[in-house]
């Protein structure tokens, strides 16, 4: 089993040993080492005639080699967390963690793509994974943009061969599977407790590991039809349990093939993202506005997702079209759609061209600022065709948006229900574009849905309450429990005052002059360096000394880039309550840095911003300490009023502002 991108560890890490290489003992490596991969992977062992144990322990840990296809650098750097700077190399210091000796859960996914599916099961991971129970393994046909997120939470393998492949069948994918449970495989000496296999298309392995004994729990998202009877079937077979999303996808299901339904269960996901919507609505709305070149007044129809036949673009542009031949309403409208093009699909690009609706219908790519969006909108638009339970109405809601939707396209109404927006009979475009002129003429009907919509996601939608039954279904089909027994896993709670820095001494004096060093302060620090940090060592030997709670935080290469993407990630599920960012404000961009409505402090010692880039920050900061004093002239100069916002690092003592507005 090849690993398909060989990752080395840190080279801080491998340069760092020492003396240390001749302490470590094969039976330190034992937990971790899958001697047939080590040896497909590095023929140069296979030739030497070595034992593969004793040439991991005497060079492999110092020459930085992969112990088995499933070893996940960045997984092992985050939950290792202090400890993994200061022990030889990640792999021994996993060896030597007891995290192998944890109950295991595998996570199945079909790709690692930003879309709804593979979203679904990411954030089933990052729960269990940061809940420190269990010991968490990825499966994934195939790659995709959010792989380095998977591998931040999980040992992750992605398939030598995906289901798209000819040379792919069931039989290739069990007997790569397989290769796990054999003798020195990763799962010789402690088999998973269960597998949660997501979506339909991952059948393939979700059979194989239940060939292999693993108890099996199916998401099922898709809906039936779009598949042969016997796939179906066969994950009901296979699976202890089946999870549906919605009664129209369970239903659709039983009406294709033969279930047996008391293995089925209707189980809809939560918000996907905690305080999702928690932004300011009103620096959300204009912000959008100003990215569309559009009036401040504007009203806006949304969706999102792939432009495809089946989320139903082509309906989308038509139910415009039959808008904008209606009387013209009192303030400008605007049909606007977020997401990638289906590049076999391009009618609804090209009817707004024939149409010349170009400047009323906005077709524009996917964002990463989808939050944003969702606040700087009016009104949701599904006109999806079938659609089993789409992730996009939770985060419409949550935003405070009523949705018009199709009736019987999916799962959606099952959710909306009759307060929250408007069912339309399915293709009944006339009636869809004469329900939305009713909410462009009555801001009180608006108003009011939109706001019930919102109460109804933060009352009874939230992830945690999916997280807990998708737990108790676990619990539920698993052969035997742990042997540390089924431990309740606690909600993921708001930091009250995060903090970030790099791996630099520097930084850690500015730490201490903030007061924030002390062990009774309610700060995290985060080193959003990892190993990268010049003097990472020495500063977590001094945050241990000073008993500070601080976490490492490993990007996976040492690029601003990829430290801008961990802090992101540091930023939501949920929130924090406060930020101060030390030596680090050039992460976020002032557009990023907008809509956050909690406080936000930055410290800046050296000149990695220029003041025409601090400039752009400063009004969205509470306050920004400089040791540079000829920048803090310069910001003043360009703008006087940012006085008492900007200061300088000889001021540190004095009492913090707590204003949570703009600032000038």
């Amino acid at each position: 089993m090849k690993k398909t991108l060989r990752k080395l560890l840190p080279g801080s890490v491998r340069t760092a040993l020492g003396s240390y290489g001749n302490v470590v003992s094969t039976r330190d490596v034992e937990p971790v080492l899958d001697v047939e991969f080590y040896c497909e992977n590095n023929p140069d062992v296979a030739l030497s005639g070595i034992d593969p144990r004793h040439h991991f322990c005497r060079h492999g840990v110092l020459e930085g080699r992969l112990p088995s296809a499933f070893f996940s650098p960045d997984y092992v750097a985050a939950v290792l967390n202090k400890d993994a700077l200061d022990m030889q190399t990640l792999a021994l210091s996993y060896a030597r963690s007891g995290l192998a000796r944890k109950p295991r859960l595998v996570f199945v996914s079909h790709d690692a793509s930003r879309t709804g599916a593979p979203a679904i099961i990411l954030r089933l991971l990052d729960m269990f994974s940061k809940s420190d129970l269990f010991e968490c393994f990825t499966l994934l046909d195939q790659g995709g943009e959010r792989l380095h997120e998977f591998e931040a939470l999980s040992h992750t393998y992605v398939m030598s061969r995906s289901r798209h492949e000819q040379r792919w069948s069931n039989q290739s994918a069990h007997h790569e599977v397989a290769k796990l449970f054999q003798p020195h495989g990763m799962f010789q000496n402690n088999a998973p407790v269960c597998a949660l296999v997501n979506s339909a298309e991952s059948y393939g392995i979700g059979r194989a590991l239940a060939q292999l004994g693993v108890p099996v729990v199916s998401l099922i998202h898709e809906i039936a039809a779009y598949y042969p009877p016997m796939v179906f079937e066969d994950i009901a077979n296979y699976s202890e349990k089946m999870v549906f999303p919605s009664h129209f996808v369970s239903c659709a299901a039983a009406q294709h093939c033969d279930l047996d339904m008391s293995k089925t269960i209707v189980r809809g996901q939560g918000l996907l993202e905690d305080d999702f919507g928690a932004l300011d609505t009103s620096i959300c709305r204009r912000s959008l506005r100003e990215d569309l070149a559009i009036e401040e007044d504007a009203f806006i129809v949304l969706n999102v997702g792939t432009m495809d036949i089946r989320k139903g673009a082509d309906l989308f542009v038509n139910i415009a079209k039959l808008f904008f031949e209606q009387a013209t309403p009192d303030r400008p409208v605007y049909f606007v759609w977020y997401g990638a093009p289906d590049e076999t699909f391009l009618y609804a690009q090209e009817f707004v061209q024939r149409h010349e609706l170009q400047d009323k219908v906005r077709l524009m790519p996917s964002t990463s600022e989808i939050e944003k969006v969702f606040l700087g909108g009016d009104i949701f638009l599904l006109s999806a065709r079938a659609d089993p339970f789409p992730c996009v109405i939770h985060e419409a809601m949550a935003c405070g948006l009523p949705v018009v939707a199709f009736r019987n396209g999916g799962g959606a109404p099952e959710l909306i229900g009759d307060d929250c927006g408007s069912m339309i009979g399915i293709g009944d475009l006339q009636a869809a574009a004469m329900t939305i002129r009713s909410y462009v003429d009555t801001p009180e009907k608006l108003a009011e849905q939109g706001n019930r919509a919102k109460h109804k996601i933060m009352q009874d939608w939230d992830y945690y309450s999916y997280f807990q039954d998708i737990y108790q279904t676990i619990q539920d089909c698993a052969t035997a429990p742990p042997k540390t027994g089924w431990q309740p896993v606690a909600a993921q709670k708001a930091v009250d005052h995060l903090v970030i820095m790099r791996g630099h001494m520097d930084d850690v004096e500015l730490l201490c002059n903030l007061g924030l060093d002390k062990p009774d302060s309610d700060c995290l620090v985060v080193l959003i360096d990892g190993c990268f940090g010049v003097d990472s060592e020495e500063v977590t030997a001094n945050l241990r000394a000073l008993g500070t709670r601080y976490q490492v935080c490993q990007p996976t290469e040492d690029t601003q880039a990829a430290r801008a993407i961990r802090l992101r990630g540091l930023l939501k599920n949920p929130k924090p309550k406060r930020l101060t960012l030390i030596n680090s404000l050039e992460l976020l961009s002032e557009e990023q840095l907008r809509p956050l409505v909690f406080a936000k402090d930055a410290v800046q010692s050296g000149d990695s911003l220029s003041a025409q880039q601090l400039y752009a920050r400063v009004p969205y900061l509470n306050r920004l300490l400089l040791a540079d004093q000829t920048l803090m002239a310069q910001l003043h100069q360009l703008n006087p009023n940012a006085v008492g916002v900007v200061e300088g690092l000889s001021q540190l003592s004095e009492p913090q502002q707590e204003n949570g507005g703009e600032q000038p």
